[in-house]
């Protein structure tokens, strides 16, 4: 079972016994959480809006058909994964609980993440089913141009050369 960026925001919801102790005498309002606490979540809202934006721009780059930055995408996406991983485990280290509207907000950013997930997926799915399609239609084409008009006695056309997949990727 995989853990979900929401599954992990809600582990670290605050405990409920510290929000029932009694209040003592008139204080300046406390927001739930101290300055390491805002640090770390703006860093880590910082990171899945990075990754949200760059998912967005590497999709219309898809959409567009400008294919040549996507090795670049991949290397941009897989540093922004680490970093959202390392704001999570420093979270966990430090036994970080995020009040609720820190949690309501975070949450918000992450589906704003999902969608850009789900949208560039869709793309990088589109994107490979058309690699893989001309892959098989100039393979074949490469074995009909191969053929020397032949065949063997079990039926099967003959040629010079055997061609494949792994041929085609290095004559091409």
């Amino acid at each position: 079972m995989s853990v979900t960026l929401k599954d992990l925001i809600h582990e670290f919801a605050p405990d409920r016994s510290a929000e029932q102790a009694p209040a003592e005498g008139p204080s300046a309002p406390d927001p739930g959480y101290d300055g390491a606490t805002a640090l770390l979540v703006r860093d880590f809202l910082d990171a899945v809006e990075a990754l949200s934006a760059v998912l967005e721009e590497e999709s219309a780059c898809i959409a567009a058909g400008m294919l040549d930055r996507l090795e670049a995408f991949a290397h941009r996406k897989a540093a922004m994964a680490e970093q959202l991983e390392g704001a999570v485990l420093r979270a966990r280290d430090e036994g970080i609980r995020l009040p609720d509207d820190l949690r309501a907000m975070t949450l918000e950013r992450i589906d704003r993440l999902e969608r850009a997930v789900s949208t560039n997926a869709s793309g990088l799915v589109a994107l490979r089913k058309a690699v893989l399609t001309i892959n098989r239609n100039l393979l074949v084409a490469l074995e009909r141009a191969a053929s020397d008009g032949t065949y063997a006695r079990d039926g099967q056309a003959r040629r010079p050369v055997e061609l494949s997949a792994s041929g085609l990727n290095a004559s091409l």
